[in-house]
């Protein structure tokens, strides 16, 4: 399965916030990443999500990728309080070494737009999140608009 045609070659990188505290998961995710040949990505990486907040309101980012598990902050709450500060348009897929499905299932339930187990991360399956993520995440966004337009 290749990833959704909506970025070519042609455009600039994705930009992709990655808030990971460990800093040999991110070598490993930007490692793979790197991989993907289709696409490219510039990827800017904090270690916290107070520092994921304040890096998110500087940039324009395309997604974001959160682990849920950081030094000041821990499970479903991470997600929250990122949520709350990141633009609508901008997808958030989590990241996690916790194959724990009711916590990702709620994760997703509460607007997470995908989720990584760490342990089976490669290249590819990682860009189809992002990518996919970006196209759901713009169509939502879309029909909402089209909701308000109709009434």
């Amino acid at each position: 399965m290749s990833p959704p045609l909506n970025h070519s070659l042609s455009h600039d990188p994705l930009r992709i916030l990655l808030i990971e505290d460990s800093p040999t998961d991110a070598i490993l995710l930007r490692a793979k990443l790197q991989g993907v040949t289709e696409f490219s990505f510039h990827i800017e990486h904090v270690t916290s999500l107070a520092a994921g907040i304040e890096q998110s309101g500087q940039a324009g980012f395309d997604a974001v990728i959160l682990d849920l598990s950081l030094p000041d902050s821990h499970g479903l709450a991470t997600y929250a309080r990122l949520r709350d500060v990141v633009p609508q348009s901008v997808p958030i897929v989590i990241v996690t070494g916790n194959e724990d499905r009711a916590l990702l299932n709620d994760a997703l339930k509460q607007g997470a737009d995908n989720y990584l187990v760490k342990d089976t991360l490669d290249g590819n399956r990682i860009a189809v999140a992002i990518l996919s993520s970006m196209t759901n995440r713009n169509q939502k966004l879309n029909t909402a608009q089209q909701r308000v337009l109709d009434q």
